[in-house]
């Protein structure tokens, strides 16, 4: 009986085979493939299979069917190189890409016959010149990229700017390149170099501290040497400072949790011209009112005006946002269309006269025994209709709070109010924004900091829809202990920083995390007495992770 070799070799001299021939590498390889199916299906019988071939023909059965799953491509040379060298020359690959500098970024045709040439050159097998195969181990470079490079996922990236998520996708589908995996990988490298588990003192807590100080670093994860080592490459071409903002996203949000952070780390990279495809996070157009002048690094140009009867005195220098305040001349508008359009009608001769604003508000009317939803309802579509030839013009209405002498309360008072009238506006298809008043809202809350988590909670929910922010200058408050995170298993993981990063959960922090997207917002300044009490809210604006920005492209 032959050995498998012996039936090979019979077989080849049998068909004439010139292993020499190089213009028939393919076929040959064909040709051998089929002498070894035939030797074990044909030419052995179970009397004469030894142990040792029924092993060597399940492991041949076996990488078949993986090559055939993973690298279709080169399956026949997997297989053949098995044959001859018992040797799993994919294993012997994936092994050795896992050493290659950058193989996430490799792509091309040239980059993986380069890695061909240098891997058949420092690859050694007794009595195998390994240049003959490189063409093949070319093609299973590239198969074996393919199939460890998984197509990135939106989900993962729901904190960065649709345009860098859009470049990720973009380079998955040109190149096959999944630059988040890499950045995500990145980022974990410097976890397990950097951050170190301690147990407290007296106590069964332990602590994950992080002794990288990534804030304000200029060369945060060697970006720099990165960037320089792969700028030829058409992807990263002047993308130096995406590549980073992905590093640090996955860095704040999955490793050390200093998600505070990244409003502020993405506004300082727009802001410094790191990047050039990212947008400003929760972008504010300052807005002023009589008397106030903002601080150089918030410039405004845009002015609110209230009026109670819908008169425009003068025509504003600039930018303006109308404030219909119908508690007086107008208190039952909201009541009646016929008075509702006798308000539209003031209001439509003066924005004839002197231009219209860039968002009318209205004050929302005041909750009444007898007061009636769907009246209310229909004084707001009559306001979308006849105000639609001032678009982009938007409308908002602003909630309001309680007169006690008056025992008078908003309509909108709580934020359950706003949540309802939220609901009611799209169920009919009427296109009206909020202006929010949060001294109003936190004052319809008898304990404002027990419930400020479902404020904020709910906002969030419905964020989209907020075009103005009305602020009073709020107290902060800085902490510096352990951040507490709960994982997937209900445990809690508490997270330290050596660097001693300041947090501040406080009403700036958690409107910023409620916002958190491109959207601009007009920020309106809200029981400010004072230009030094303005710079202290636009310092802890900034501080927060808010940018000031102009009223050029609103309400994206």
């Amino acid at each position: 009986m032959l050995t498998i070799d012996e039936y090979i070799a019979k077989m080849k001299r049998a068909d004439k085979i010139d292993e020499f021939d190089y213009s028939k590498k393919p076929e040959n390889m064909s040709a051998v493939m089929k002498y070894v199916m035939t030797y074990f299906n044909e030419y052995l019988n179970i009397e004469t299979c030894d142990t040792e071939m029924i092993k060597f023909k399940h492991a041949t059965d076996k990488l078949e069917e993986e090559a055939e799953k993973r690298y279709p491509k080169s399956k026949e040379f997997i297989i053949n190189f098995y044959i001859l060298n018992k040797i799993r020359i994919s294993k012997e690959l994936e092994k050795w890409v896992e050493g290659v500098d950058y193989f996430p970024f490799y792509y091309s045709d040239d980059d993986f016959s380069s890695l061909a040439v240098e891997f058949c050159a420092d690859y050694k097998l007794k009595g195998v010149d390994m240049k003959e195969f490189s063409e093949n181990v070319g093609t299973l470079i590239a198969e074996i990229k393919k199939d460890i490079t998984d197509e990135p996922s939106p989900s993962d990236m729901i904190h960065l700017d649709s345009n860098i998520v859009s470049w990720v996708r973009e380079t998955y589908r040109k190149y096959g390149v999944d630059l988040y995996s890499f950045a995500a990988d990145l980022a974990s490298k410097y976890y397990e170099r950097h951050v170190k588990y301690e147990r407290e003192m007296f106590g069964e807590r332990v602590y994950h501290v992080n002794n990288y100080n990534h804030r304000y670093n200029k060369n945060p994860f060697g970006i720099d040497q990165i960037y320089e080592d792969n700028k030829h490459r058409p992807f990263l071409e002047n993308r130096r400072g995406e590549l980073e903002m992905l590093v640090m996203h996955e860095w704040l949000f999955s490793n050390v949790y200093d998600d505070e952070y990244w409003p502020e780390y993405v506004n300082l990279c727009i802001c410094n011209g790191r990047v050039s495809i990212a947008r400003n996070v929760n972008a504010l157009i300052p807005v002023t009112v009589v008397g106030l002048k903002y601080p150089d690094d918030a410039p405004c140009s845009t002015e609110l005006i209230i009026s109670t009867d819908g008169i425009l005195k003068r025509t504003p220098e600039g930018d303006y946002i109308f404030r219909m305040d119908v508690s007086q001349s107008y208190s039952d508008a909201w009541q009646s269309t016929e008075k509702m359009e006798a308000l539209i009608s003031v209001l439509n001769s003066s924005f004839k006269t002197h231009g219209a604003p860039k968002v009318l508000e209205f004050t929302a009317p005041i909750k009444t025994e007898d007061f009636d939803d769907e009246a209310f309802l229909l004084c707001c579509s009559l306001i979308e209709k006849k105000m639609k030839k001032y678009a982009p013009v938007k409308l908002a209405i602003v909630n309001g709070g309680e007169n006690r002498k008056l025992k008078q309360i908003s309509y909108l008072y709580t934020i359950e109010d706003i949540i309802k009238l939220k609901t009611q506006l799209r169920e009919r298809k009427i296109h009206i924004l909020f202006s929010i008043d949060f001294s109003a809202l936190s004052h319809s809350k008898r304990s404002y900091s027990h419930n400020e988590k479902e404020i904020f909670g709910s906002l969030t929910e419905m964020k989209n829809s907020i075009i103005c922010l009305n602020i009073n200058n709020e107290r902060t408050q800085a902490a510096f202990g352990p951040k507490s995170k709960t994982r997937s298993d209900d445990t809690e993981a508490y997270y330290l920083n050596k660097y001693k990063y300041p947090r501040y959960d406080d009403f700036y922090s958690m409107l910023s995390l409620t916002l958190n997207d491109n959207q601009r917002r007009y920020l309106i300044p809200k029981n400010i007495n004072s230009d030094m009490e303005l710079e202290g809210l636009v310092d802890n604006l900034l501080r927060s992770g808010f940018a000031f920005c102009d009223g050029g492209a609103q309400h994206e």
